[in-house]
């Protein structure tokens, strides 16, 4: 699962508001959130929270819910079962210390390859 991590850091989770979004929804599985408001809580622009939850939600590493008609989207954190364990590893390694948040800070905006960190 560790491996399945390292490939989506980099490449899927690919920028901290990504990271950002992961980590508020990990620590709020039960609550389901509009782009909107999602923005107001992470104080990000409304249009790149709602390009990020896209991509993310393409990917399956959150829920996409349309309310009514379909006119309103809402997200939320995975149910799936193997999802949730790797966001689990993700949230994990984040607070474990401020080294390891370096690090996937530095995974996720690209300033490292997971190579250059296991060798250095």
């Amino acid at each position: 699962m560790e491996e399945e991590l390292d490939l989506l850091l980099g490449r899927g989770i690919n920028s901290l508001v990504k990271l950002e979004i992961l980590l508020y929804l990990h620590q709020r599985a039960t609550a389901v959130q509009t782009s909107e408001r999602l923005a107001l809580r992470l104080r990000r622009p409304a249009e790149e929270v709602g390009s990020a939850l896209e991509e993310l939600a393409a990917l399956g590493l959150v829920d996409r819910f349309a309310l009514g008609t379909g006119r309103h989207m809402m997200y939320g954190g995975p149910e799936e079962e193997h999802v949730r364990r790797l966001l689990d590893l993700l949230c994990e390694r984040y607070h474990r210390d401020a080294e390891s948040r370096a690090e996937l800070v530095r995974l996720v905006t690209g300033q490292v390859s997971r190579v250059e960190s296991d060798s250095g």
